[in-house]
């Protein structure tokens, strides 16, 4: 187990994460539980989930796997409950569970726009209503975050009308969840990361070969970014480091929205 400045601590904690299954959820579970977090891995895919828990474990971490699409909300709820009985409380909730359907926008079809619309921000939503109400009413401080995308800040050419508005979205939910719940001991924030070797970005650059030089030529440090290069941004969110920061988005981008 790692150890820190306590003022990073998450030792102790106990973490839901949706989207834990693979990309930047798995990447982060594995590293708050690395640091001491006792952590509900949330994904829709149970295969996916159970790996990571597994992973966890393995590394002499707590882990328990949670399966439900984010979508419905009384399932998300149901996880949230599990994760009580076998943890407690969670105090820190990464809502990261995301997809992209690009298509351009005068051919996009309704269910097109629906489907990222219910998973980016819907998804977010219950995942947030359910930790949120947990923490509130047994009056434990909390940090929930956003996983959202540089999509909510700047435009994105390529069919991402459906991506962008949803990410958009979530910058509202958070700012106005974050005023809500800012004197009952909840901080709400969002992350947005620039192009990330996840796997919606490498299904996108398979899609598109030419789409690694596009993402490069956009981002002045002149790379993409490693999942594991958020860890230090959700471990200063999720910590008292940052106990007087709720309502922000914190980029993450290699200067890409500096342009």
């Amino acid at each position: 187990m790692l150890t820190s400045d306590p003022l990073f601590s998450v030792d102790g904690k106990v973490v839901i994460i949706s989207g834990a299954g693979s990309g930047f959820g798995r990447t982060i579970a594995l590293a708050l539980a690395e640091r001491g977090a006792s952590v509900g891995v949330l994904d829709i895919t149970q295969k996916a989930a159970e790996e990571t828990t597994a992973l966890i474990t393995a590394a002499g971490g707590r882990a328990i796997t949670l399966v439900a699409d984010t979508r419905d909300p009384e399932l998300v709820e149901k996880c949230v409950q599990d994760v009580i009985a076998k943890f407690g409380v969670p105090q820190i909730v990464v809502a990261s569970a995301g997809i992209g359907r690009r298509s351009p926008a005068i051919e996009m079809t309704s269910q097109t726009w629906q489907d990222v619309i219910d998973v980016n921000l819907n998804g977010a939503w219950n995942l947030a209503q359910a930790t949120g109400r947990a923490m509130i009413t047994t009056n434990t401080q909390g940090s929930i975050i956003f996983i959202s995308s540089i999509a909510a800040l700047v435009g994105l050419p390529n069919g991402n009308a459906n991506y962008s508005a949803s990410k958009g979205a979530v910058h509202a939910l958070m700012r106005t969840l974050a005023i809500e719940w800012a004197t009952k001991g909840v901080r709400v924030n969002a992350i947005a990361p620039t192009h990330f070797r996840t796997p919606l970005i490498v299904a996108s650059i398979k899609e598109n070969p030419e789409g690694e030089a596009f993402f490069k030529a956009n981002i002045p440090m002149g790379r993409m970014g490693e999942p594991e290069e958020i860890v230090g941004s959700i471990i200063y969110l999720a910590s008292q480091a940052s106990s007087m920061v709720t309502g922000t988005v914190l980029v993450v981008d290699g200067g890409h929205t500096a342009r």
